[in-house]
């Protein structure tokens, strides 16, 4: 397996995790006004926020670990609209599943797209843990993996995404066509 094979098969990746990352967070957040931004990549194991949700999609071919670093007091913001209540109105425990049903939608999206393709995975429910165990995560340096960070932000209120990429299998994922074409906005219930 060639280096180059397996270089572009995670900038792949990486661009199609990105993408969905902003396109399901602007549905979860009904608003237009995030943009993608990006982090400066750190050598040293970061901790991002108070809390962070992760989510694993996994199977033969590849493996991505999707996490989102908050604060309660961010994700009452943004949710506020969602809710129709008050920031300061919507309980720790609805912020907390706001962010983890914006990670279900990101890796639902996500097998989506490689199962249309014939690429097996699954995905895991999504949990919150304090985002402190960051620094329990593996900064591995191996070249079939990729730690990518970047922050989805409208000019008042921004969260943290990253991601660890895997990949076993380069050359499927070579070949996968990872164009996001346009769908009907779903409605999504909070309860």
């Amino acid at each position: 397996m060639s280096e180059e094979i397996m270089e572009s098969s995670l900038a792949k990746l990486k661009e199609l995790v990105r993408q969905v990352s902003i396109t399901r967070f602007k549905q979860s957040a009904q608003n237009d006004e995030y943009n993608l931004l990006e982090v400066p990549k750190s050598s040293e194991k970061t901790v991002f926020d108070h809390w962070m949700s992760l989510i694993l999609i996994s199977g033969k071919s590849l493996r991505i670990t999707f996490k989102t670093h908050f604060n309660i007091k961010t994700c009452r913001k943004i949710a506020s609209p969602i809710y129709g209540k008050k920031p300061d109105d919507i309980a720790v425990r609805q912020a907390q599943d706001f962010v983890k049903e914006y990670g279900n939608l990101s890796a639902g999206f996500l097998k989506k797209i490689f199962e249309e393709q014939d690429v097996d995975v699954g995905i895991s429910l999504p949990l919150v843990i304090r985002g402190f165990d960051e620094v329990f995560f593996d900064k591995s340096e191996d070249e079939s993996k990729l730690e990518d960070c970047w922050r989805l932000d409208n000019g008042s209120t921004s969260l943290v995404c990253t991601s660890l990429l895997e990949v076993y299998q380069p050359e499927v994922i070579q070949e996968l066509d990872f164009t996001i074409e346009e769908e009907e906005e779903e409605e999504i219930d909070f309860l």
